[in-house]
């Protein structure tokens, strides 16, 4: 007989979050966000990562989970001399300390689970850093070593870092890219250009959110799972490339 899991998913109003609600079939989900999840049957708990007593509050709501999958994230385009440091604190708030909140809050259930799980929605720019968003690339390599972390302090619970490439979603649209920087100007247009391209032609979300869900679904999961023939066979690459090699190899996919 299948056991009904108990799914928190923070981040799935929209996205490949709201693609995951939408694949996942016959499990209690609950939906942590800013805005509602639009999905019949969810259960919709409002809190923003970035706010640690609504997230406290949106989790004590909560009695049972099974699996926690952290889909929030934010990106932005700037150049390290010029990025104002509210926009770089906001977004590792967003994409890492939240993910870490998230965790300190849902392990004592997670605990309790006879097959606890947490996905982490990382990014190829974990691995091959991403020109002129250095800042986002820096949180999802942390996503990726924060899930091979809680393997070490939490083996009964299955810690997964997804790391996804390109995606067509409206993500790409929500960036916010840098003005008036100088010298970095034609170069940070080319590189946005260069990465939105990347994301517009890449996999279907519909398509990641199945493959989570296998994952999810998997027995005894790695730490890390790469999403796509494609991006392992680009990740697993630059990490044989020498440094010289990889900062050219860097240049060219941005067009700086």
């Amino acid at each position: 007989m299948l056991i009904m899991r108990n799914i928190v998913i923070v981040g799935g109003s929209s996205g490949i979050g709201l693609a995951l609600i939408q694949n996942l079939e016959g499990d209690n989900i609950v939906n942590i966000s800013r805005t509602p999840c639009t999905v019949a049957g969810v259960n919709n708990l409002t809190a923003d990562v970035t706010d640690t007593q609504s997230l406290k509050r949106a989790f004590s709501r909560i009695s049972r989970i099974d699996a926690l999958i952290y889909c929030a994230g934010t990106s932005m385009a700037a150049p390290v001399e010029y990025v104002r440091t509210d926009d770089y604190k906001h977004l590792f708030e967003v994409n890492i300390f939240g993910a870490i909140e998230c965790c300190k809050l849902a392990a004592p259930l997670l605990k309790k689970s006879e097959d606890g799980r947490i996905i982490m929605l990382s990014s190829t720019g974990g691995i091959t850093p991403i020109a002129y968003d250095g800042f986002y690339s820096a949180t999802k390599a942390g996503l990726i070593a924060l899930c091979t972390e809680l393997r070490l302090e939490l083996p009964q619970i299955k810690s997964t870092a997804v790391i996804i490439g390109g995606t067509r979603t409206q993500f790409s649209f929500k960036r916010d890219v840098y003005i008036n920087c100088d010298d970095y100007d034609e170069d940070l247009k080319r590189a946005t250009a260069a990465l939105t391209k990347i994301e517009q032609t890449g996999y279907d979300a519909d398509f990641v959110a199945k493959k989570i869900v296998a994952i999810l679904d998997k027995n005894n999961p790695p730490p890390q799972v790469t999403i796509g023939l494609k991006n392992k066979l680009l990740t697993g690459l630059y990490k044989l490339m020498p440094w010289q090699l990889k900062l050219s190899s860097l240049r060219s996919t941005y067009d700086i």
